[in-house]
């Protein structure tokens, strides 16, 4: 229901009495909406802080999300260099340990390839053409046999189903004729390095023959230990995956994993950030602020939570705080700060107690508090701000249930009023009519009666 209708709008009386008839009716309607507009204003306080409590949640998961990241960055402190970047490059993996390692990469090796034979027949147009017309085909590389079903008579759907039977072989086609005359054949070549047989047979014939020289083994020696391999991307040692790139011109390469806690000062940066942003939307909702949860126990409910994560710590180890790390917390604002020269002076040599310090976050630590702190919090079944939001929102629908009750009450009201009011100034009208129409006659009268006289 909107604004209270103004005297005179309800309804168009005739009588001298409708105006403070329309105003009764006002009045009336005025006074019976007071618990409806109570309940306006209620709905709109509680949707203010169902949207203050979202942000919150946004919020907080954003901490929660930079926790994680944290916990990641610390899972994975390992990286590996390569002395020299032009022979190969380093990826870590699950399994990897620390350790040195000496490579010298004498030969990337290559594919092998083959080409449809000269006298098949001549393919101008592969989309249309082809140098077969078998509708089957069997596929041997090295060992291995694997059956080609095609029957689209075209060189290029050829190739393509061959591709498709992942056998082994990358399969397209080539021009080696001219512009002019043009004679397309089939080129396969091999997914592995070295000497490798390929032969595509129509059920009748042999259609390939191998081109250029034979394929060869990628070779490089580890730590003195000849090793040949028909793939470029080895693995050095578990965990340790390079892919070969060049060769070495008679010097070694060292290949080194070992602890890097660059990932973990970038980890920590996010979190402040992160957490600060947190703390600012929170204070909105404090002292002086005018926020929407302002005063509320869910406020400072996490507001100690947040700073117990800032201010955790753990024994006399080199690490046993955030503020050990760099990260450092401002009594005034509480807002935190992270120095990247304190963290690098902190971490340099300590990598065990910053692994001893962090955690995990299932187990203990800085992470195993910081991940079930937050988890009260954001968890989409029982945190404490996903309950609240649940609350106030079973909160708005209840109010809204009440307000169609009174507007449909008011409603009635006013039809009511409206109605009787409305009666009730024909009524009077009729009377002043026929009082009208009285006075007429007396006054008519008594001039007759003057005029008599006066006679």
């Amino acid at each position: 229901m909107g604004s209270v209708a103004s005297a005179g709008s309800y309804f168009n009386g005739l009588s001298t009495f409708s105006s403070s008839l329309n105003a009764q009716i006002s009045q009336e309607v005025g006074l019976a909406s007071l618990p409806y507009e109570l309940l306006q204003n209620n709905v709109t306080t509680l949707t203010s802080q169902s949207n203050e409590l979202q942000t919150l949640d946004n919020d907080v998961g954003a901490v929660q999300t930079a926790v994680a990241g944290l916990s990641s960055a610390a899972g994975s402190m390992l990286a590996a260099s390569v002395s020299n970047g032009s022979v190969a490059t380093a990826t870590i993996g699950s399994g990897a340990t620390a350790g040195s390692y000496t490579l010298a990469v004498t030969n990337l090796g290559s594919f092998s390839d083959a080409l449809s034979n000269a006298d098949l027949p001549t393919v101008s147009d592969p989309a249309t053409q082809n140098i077969s017309t078998s509708g089957s085909y069997s596929l041997t590389v090295g060992t291995t046999t694997t059956a080609i079903s095609y029957t689209g008579g075209n060189l290029n759907g050829l190739a393509q189903a061959i591709d498709d039977a992942n056998a082994g072989v990358q399969a397209t086609v080539v021009n080696v004729g001219s512009n002019s005359a043009p004679d397309y054949l089939l080129s396969l070549q091999s997914d592995s390095l070295g000497p490798v047989t390929m032969q595509l047979n129509d059920g009748s014939q042999n259609l390939l023959t191998a081109s250029g020289s034979p394929g060869a083994l990628a070779q490089y020696t580890v730590d003195g230990q000849s090793v040949e391999s028909d793939s470029d991307s080895v693995t050095l040692a578990p965990g340790l995956t390079l892919q070969l790139t060049g060769t070495d011109t008679g010097a070694t390469t060292t290949v080194t994993v070992a602890a890097d806690a660059s990932g973990i000062g970038n980890a920590l940066q996010s979190f402040v950030t992160a957490y600060n942003a947190a703390l600012t939307e929170l204070g909105t909702n404090t002292g002086q602020g005018t926020g929407a949860l302002d005063g509320q126990s869910v406020v400072y409910e996490l507001i100690d939570g947040l700073q117990s994560l800032a201010n955790y710590s753990t024994g006399d180890t080199a690490v046993n705080s955030l503020a050990t790390l760099g990260v450092t917390f401002n009594d005034t604002t509480g807002q935190l700060s992270f120095n990247q020269s304190a963290f690098d002076s902190a971490t340099s040599g300590q990598t065990d107690a910053l692994v001893q310090f962090l955690g995990s976050a299932t187990g203990g630590g800085f992470l195993g508090m910081a991940t079930s702190t937050l988890t009260g919090f954001v968890d989409p079944t029982s945190g404490v701000l996903t309950n609240e939001i649940s609350t106030v929102g079973a909160s708005i629908t209840s109010t809204n249930t009440q307000i169609a009750t009174e507007q449909s009450v008011v409603s009635q009201l006013q039809t009511n009023l409206t109605q009787q009011m409305s009666s009730a100034d024909a009524a009077i009208y009729e009377l002043q009519q026929q009082t009208t129409q009285m006075q007429g006659i007396f006054t008519a009268e008594q001039d007759s009666e003057i005029a008599s006289t006066l006679a």
